[in-house]
């Protein structure tokens, strides 16, 4: 079976507009992303170069003028008159989701995203200015290292799912552009989490299909919709995780490494026991007529590859 995406163009890029020169200057890193005017590896590099020169500029300014250091009544030096090269990432990768919901799997793209972030990832680790503790003076400035792995934008992307999934979003509408915004995105989170940028597995749709509650497996009621002709596009982001091989033997090595997930730990996401609940879950949602028929044949798919890799 052939697995191109329904949703094989390119959807709409939202981004803030207008802002301040940090926010135009991100902006304008995420179109060229989008419409592939740079090449990634010059993005990554000069997004590098932005975050070390506005940084080490502000330290300087602060060395030079030691009274720009901003404190609150309780004494807590506030982030905006420090370095801050933290902030300057975060205010990159706060828009950033918004660009990993465009594109579908194999489109030039979502190639680029990957890319880029892969060239960060390989700029030797460096670090730039970031915070004061509190109490302490410019001297004590603390450093930022750049840019490790599984470390940046977590909540970011939990964020961007949260804006995409919710009850009532419209993934229910089989076609519509919000079930493919949703497929999209989770085809982009499962090849991040896999170069190891970010450790965002916990926004997996995967999550989205296990039962609700004490429900046990097999069930419709999977909390974000309980009616099996809603649940197609929920299963359509979830499988993008396992319909491949690269993205199925990343998901079962995972879940080797433990029986049963943290209970203390909500977003921990991979263990056997989801494994094989997904797997239960996906075989009753292929042999239900109810549900759509891409999903279910995504469904069956999924199975398929999962017990490949099982074997």
């Amino acid at each position: 079976m052939a697995l191109a995406n329904d949703g094989s163009l390119p959807l709409v890029l939202f981004l803030y507009e207008g802002g301040d020169d940090d926010d135009r200057f991100c902006e304008s890193l995420m179109r060229a992303l989008a419409d592939g005017s740079r090449p990634p590896s010059q993005i990554a590099a000069e997004l590098d170069a932005w975050v070390v020169r506005q940084s080490s500029h502000r330290f300087r300014e602060l060395v030079a003028r030691p009274e720009l250091l901003e404190r609150d009544e309780t004494g807590w030096v506030t982030p905006r008159s420090t370095p801050n090269a933290s902030g300057y990432v975060g205010t990159f990768f706060q828009s950033f989701p918004n660009l990993c919901s465009v594109f579908p799997l194999y489109h030039p793209g979502q190639t680029r995203i990957i890319q880029f972030l892969e060239a960060l990832m390989a700029v030797p680790e460096h670090q730039a200015p970031d915070y004061i503790p509190d109490g302490g003076d410019v001297n004590d400035v603390q450093m930022m290292a750049l840019w490790p792995s599984n470390h940046y934008a977590t909540e970011a992307f939990r964020i961007g799912a949260d804006a995409i999934r919710y009850y009532g979003s419209g993934i229910e509408i089989p076609g519509s552009e919000p079930e493919t915004r949703w497929r999209n995105y989770q085809s982009c989170m499962a090849h991040i989490v896999m170069t190891g940028f970010s450790a965002c597995e916990f926004t997996s749709a995967l999550r989205d299909i296990m039962p609700c509650g004490k429900e046990c497996p097999p069930s419709f009621d999977v909390g974000i919709c309980n009616d099996p002709q809603e649940i197609g596009g929920h299963i359509q982001a979830a499988v993008q995780w396992l319909i491949h091989p690269d993205e199925v033997r990343y998901v079962y090595r995972q879940c080797q490494k433990q029986d049963r997930t943290d209970e203390k730990n909500p977003r921990d996401t991979w263990s056997m026991e989801n494994w094989r609940v997904w797997k239960e879950q996906l075989r009753f949602f292929a042999g239900d007529e109810r549900v759509d028929s891409p999903a279910r044949e995504l469904a069956r798919v999924a199975v398929d590859q999962m017990e490949k890799v099982e074997a």
